[in-house]
């Protein structure tokens, strides 16, 4: 039995080694998707950009939730210019979902050397039947250019398998204290997103969560939910939209990117 085992120890180390490979590969090609997409906005123009990397099925905030490709292919092209480019991505153990997110500028023409709005973007992606990768959803958050830095990419690591159910799911998203850990990244309007680990004090616990919509990667260990959202009171309270990112981790789904977008006619 012993050397039954100690035979067999190369061949899992082997197997672990081709999964982390695989693993990087996928993830390298989705943010190259991402790079791409980005490098396509400033050559091509927004709407174009958006037209081809979007799905036919996905979401976008404009401000409401809708049907991206109907939403942008609804707008005349814009002469503003959008970068951005990635700071964290994470691939689902299936290979074939996942997310980006980082900073943004804007300018309101393309030669103009200073932006006139930034904010980070969260995008999830899909692999699609043609094996390209696709945005299946997109939100992003602003905050004042003056906050603008410079972010370098940060791949995050793969961890052990863990799966969540849509029940589980769907009961946290609405949760008023909501599932974060350590690595949550936050973003709330008018300020740079940051880990929930550096708060001081607790979110606040006064935000009243409605789900719109939510899908799961088919290895079921990563998700996202998108709604409407209240702070404070009904009818007094900020109102707007929401996205977040969830991962399941030890058997539970924990968020890994918490967006609040409020309306901006409060």
């Amino acid at each position: 039995m012993k050397k039954l085992l100690f035979l067999s120890l190369p061949f899992m180390l082997c197997t672990f080694q081709s999964l982390a490979q695989s693993r990087d590969k996928a993830l390298a090609e989705l943010v190259e998707a991402e790079i791409s997409f980005a490098s396509t906005s400033v050559e091509k123009g927004i709407r174009a950009a958006f037209l081809e990397y979007l799905a036919d099925d996905a979401i976008v905030f404009l401000p409401e939730p809708m049907n991206g490709k109907e939403g942008y292919g609804s707008r005349p092209e814009s002469s503003a210019k959008l970068s951005w480019y990635p700071a964290y991505a994470d691939i689902s153990n299936s290979l074939d979902w996942g997310y980006t997110t980082g900073p943004y500028e804007v300018r309101a023409n393309p030669t103009d050397k200073q932006p006139t709005g930034a904010g980070f973007y969260l995008s999830v992606w899909k692999k699609q039947p043609d094996g390209q990768w696709k945005v299946a959803i997109d939100q992003g958050n602003s905050y004042p250019v003056a906050q603008i830095k410079a972010e370098a990419y940060k791949p995050t690591a793969g961890v052990e398998a863990s799966k969540g159910t849509a029940q589980d799911l769907l009961q946290k998203d609405v949760l008023r204290v909501q599932p974060y850990h350590d690595e949550t990244l936050i973003y709330g309007a008018g300020q740079y997103p940051f880990r929930y680990k550096k708060l001081s004090i607790e979110p606040a616990s006064n935000i009243l969560y409605t789900t719109l919509g939510h899908d799961i990667s088919p290895a079921a260990d990563m998700a996202y939910t998108y709604g409407s959202y209240i702070r404070g009171k009904v009818g007094e309270g900020e109102t707007g939209y929401y996205l977040k990112v969830w991962k399941a981790i030890d058997g539970g789904w924990k968020l890994v990117v918490h967006n609040l977008v409020p309306n901006k006619k409060q």
